[in-house]
């Protein structure tokens, strides 16, 4: 197990094991969970249909959002271990679908049309927009009847697996060699990058300018279903990002599948990786939407590394002004 601290252009620290410290919101929360779904349309766009299904808590107050994007031939329903966590904590979260990569390309052709449909330049585009779009129709939804002032739309973050943590690093601020930061979305104030990759440029230009923190989680055997990435290619964005925090877990001998929330047998360790990505995942967004100083020291001070085993590695990086 490791931790590094980096602070840019400052200090680089490294420590080899970790204190013990008391797991951080491991457990389901206090909040009931709702489950809604429905689809939006927009007319904008050739009336292109996002489906979208909402873990809500039931609270007294608005809480934070926090968007899910899934990974090539998924659908709303991936990430649901995260999602209902989330929401048992106080959380919005909303698993949007991307028509043109979804499931609905395996019911088509098979492996070989997934793979076809995502090296399609407009498919990618097309889920770019969704991100834009979902956060334009969740502040809409916040002053409709049914989820009337239950959003808290100041405090809104991405996250995502595969294509869907590609789809976050746009949004978060990518600066892709064709379409720049066209779809980039400032209103967002964080990004949670599952199976993160370098695509669309050299990794000193694409991440040259991002606009939020990010938190990286990839594993030793987190290959790509394409076959063109290998587990260190999934490091390269954490490497290169150099003007935001940011955070890395790394969990040994994680798969790929080990992120999407789908059973795999490949991951011998599955139930803990997932405890592990809860955690994280709650107390980053406990940092950075919501400001808590208690989840700040836990990720930063030995709480989540005195929760990793032999080969697991954490890290980040803090950006001095």
């Amino acid at each position: 197990m490791g931790l590094r601290v980096s602070l840019y252009s400052a200090l680089l620290l490294t420590l080899t094991g970790g204190a013990a410290a008391e797991p951080y919101k491991l457990d389901a929360g206090p909040f009931p969970v709702e489950v809604h779904q429905g689809e939006w349309l927009d007319a904008a766009r050739e009336d292109r249909q996002v489906p979208w299904k909402l873990y809500l808590a039931q609270a007294d107050q608005a809480v934070p959002v926090v968007i899910f994007s899934h990974g090539l031939g998924g659908s709303r329903e991936g990430g649901a271990y995260l999602g209902r966590h989330l929401a048992s904590h106080g959380y919005a979260a909303f698993h949007i679908q991307h028509p043109g990569t979804d499931a609905s390309l395996i019911q088509g052709d098979g492996v070989q049309g997934v793979l076809k449909r995502g090296r399609d330049p407009r498919a990618a585009l097309a889920r770019y927009g969704d991100v834009g779009f979902a956060v334009a129709m969740i502040k809409a939804m916040n002053v409709g009847v049914a989820f009337k002032d239950r959003l808290q739309v100041t405090a809104m973050g991405i996250s995502g697996h595969s294509f869907g943590a590609l789809t976050t690093l746009i949004a978060a601020g990518a600066n892709n060699r064709v379409i720049g930061q066209r779809f980039a979305v400032p209103a967002l104030r964080g990004a949670f990058a599952l199976s993160p990759a370098a695509r669309g440029g050299e990794p000193q230009a694409l991440f040259r300018n991002m606009l939020m923190p990010i938190f990286h989680v990839t594993g030793t055997r987190d290959g790509s279903p394409l076959g063109d990435l290998e587990p260190p290619d999934r490091l390269l964005p954490f490497q290169h990002i150099s003007n935001v925090d940011q955070y890395l877990l790394v969990l040994d001998d994680a798969v790929h599948a080990t992120f999407s929330g789908r059973q795999t047998t490949a991951d011998p360790q599955l139930v803990r990786h997932h405890e592990l990505v809860r955690m994280a995942a709650v107390a980053f967004w406990d940092e950075t939407l919501r400001n808590s100083e208690a989840a700040r020291h836990w990720l930063r001070n030995g709480g989540l590394a005195g929760e990793l085993a032999a080969g697991d590695v954490f890290e980040f990086k803090v950006r001095i002004d």
